[in-house]
C-alpha cells in the first residue's frame, strides 16, 4: 500500500525496565517491522515521585539527587538495550530520556513525535518491588489510556520472548 495509506507510521514505546515493558518492547519491534512503521522508545525518569517521596521525608535531599541519578543511568541501559533488540530485528529505533511527569511527558513526546500509537507493558508488580521501584505504569497506565488522543496499545503476553526470537 501507498505511505500515506498507512494506519501506523510511527510507534511510541514507553518502557521503564520492568519485564512487561520489555515484553510490550519486543512487541512494539514486531509491530513496527509487520507494518514498516518508525519506532522510538522513551524513557521517563519519575521525578514527580522522587518530589513526593522528598516532601515525606522518605529520601533525603541527597538521596533524591543520587536516586535521580541512578534512574537516569538505568532508564539509558535500558533505552540501548530496546534499541538493541530492534537492530536485531533489522530496525533503526529512535530513543528518548525524559525526565518528569511519567503520563505528561509519554503523552508530550507522543504528540511531539507523532505518534500513531503509544505501547506500553501491562501494570504488575513484581513480588518484594519496593515501592518507587514499582513498575511505573501500574498507576499511570488508566491515565495514559485515559489522556492519550492516540490508541494505546498494552501489552499482555507472557510468551512474547519465544516468538520474538522466531520473528
Amino acid at each position: 500500500s501507498r505511505k500515506g495509506d498507512r494506519m501506523i507510521k510511527k510507534i511510541l514505546v514507553a518502557i521503564n525496565g520492568s519485564d512487561s515493558s520489555i515484553r510490550a518492547a519486543m512487541y512494539a519491534i514486531m509491530l513496527a517491522r509487520t507494518y514498516k512503521a518508525e519506532l522510538k522508545f522513551l524513557y521517563v525518569i519519575d521525578s514527580a515521585t522522587i518530589r513526593y517521596l522528598g516532601m515525606n521525608q522518605i529520601l533525603a535531599k541527597d538521596e533524591q539527587v543520587d536516586y535521580k541519578v541512578d534512574l537516569a543511568y538505568e532508564g539509558q541501559n535500558y533505552l540501548e538495550y530496546a534499541v538493541s533488540l530492534a537492530a536485531s530485528k533489522g530496525l533503526i529505533a529512535q530513543s528518548e530520556l525524559k525526565d518528569g511527569t511519567v503520563v505528561t511527558e509519554i503523552i508530550k513526546a507522543a504528540k511531539a513525535y507523532e505518534a500513531d500509537m503509544i505501547v506500553i507493558g501491562a501494570a504488575g508488580k513484581k513480588k518484594g518491588e519496593q515501592l518507587i521501584k514499582r513498575n511505573v505504569h501500574s498507576t499511570h497506565q488508566n491515565d495514559i489510556i485515559e489522556n492519550s488522543k492516540i490508541p494505546v496499545l498494552v501489552v499482555q503476553m507472557e510468551d512474547i520472548e519465544t516468538k520474538f526470537k522466531v520473528f
